[in-house]
C-alpha cells in the first residue's frame, strides 16, 4: 500500500514529496535504518491545518455537499513497547469499532502513518478491504506536519466526501511511538 501514497501523491499540488519511481528504483536506496529506505519515512515538513466545525443550519449554507461526523473515538496504548505486539494496533481497531467503522465499509479512508509499514498495520485494524481507496492525498508520507498531520487527514477525507468522490470515510490520525494513541473519525455526506 506505500506504493499506493506515493502514485496518489502525483495528484496533490500540495504533496511535498511526489514522484514515480519502480520498484527497482526503490530498493536499490540505502537504508537509512535497516529495514527502512528514505522512500519509508516521513518527510520533514512545517505545515498547519485548520476544520471549521459547525451546527446543521449552518454548515447546509456554508457548503451545498457537507461532511457529517457520524463517529469519533480515541484510544491510549502503554508506552512501553515490550508490552505490546507492535505487529498490530489493538487501539486502533478498537477505536474504529467505538466510532462505527464495520468490516471497511468506507469508500475513503485517510491514514496517519508516517511510515510505511504503519499503513499496513492501521488498514488491517480498520478492516479496509481491496475496495476502499487508500490515501488518496499522498498521506503521510507525501508531507507528514508535525502536530496537524492527523487533523489533515481529516480534512482529506471530508473534502472527498464535499467533492462527491465519496459517501462514507474514515480519517486516522496517530501520536506517540509506534502507533501508541490512535483516533479515527467517521465521516458521510447526505443529510
Amino acid at each position: 500500500m506505500a506504493a499506493r501514497n506515493r502514485a496518489s501523491a502525483l495528484a496533490n499540488p500540495k504533496a511535498q514529496v511526489a514522484y514515480d519511481r519502480t520498484v527497482e528504483e526503490l530498493l536499490a536506496e540505502e537504508y537509512v535504518v535497516s529495514p527502512l529506505r528514505k522512500h519509508a519515512l516521513p518527510p520533514l515538513t512545517d505545515g498547519v491545518a485548520a476544520i471549521v466545525l459547525a451546527s446543521g443550519d449552518k454548515a447546509r449554507e456554508w457548503s451545498e455537499h457537507p461532511a457529517w461526523i457520524t463517529g469519533i473515538d480515541h484510544r491510549v496504548e502503554t508506552h512501553s513497547l515490550g508490552a505490546r505486539d507492535l505487529t498490530v494496533s489493538a487501539s486502533t481497531t478498537r477505536a474504529a469499532a467505538e466510532a462505527g467503522v464495520a468490516d471497511g465499509d468506507v469508500d475513503v479512508a485517510e491514514l496517519h502513518a508516517p511510515y510505511a509499514h504503519q499503513e499496513l498495520i492501521v488498514a488491517e485494524a480498520l478492516g479496509l478491504g481491496d475496495g476502499v481507496s487508500i490515501n488518496p492525498s499522498g498521506g503521510a508520507l507525501a508531507a507528514n506536519p508535525i502536530m496537524s498531520a492527523g487533523l489533515i487527514r481529516i480534512g482529506e477525507a471530508a473534502a472527498r466526501i464535499s467533492s462527491g468522490e465519496a459517501g462514507r470515510a474514515v480519517a486516522h490520525a496517530t501520536s506517540g511511538q509506534c502507533l501508541q494513541q490512535n483516533l479515527v473519525c467517521v465521516l458521510e455526506g447526505g443529510e
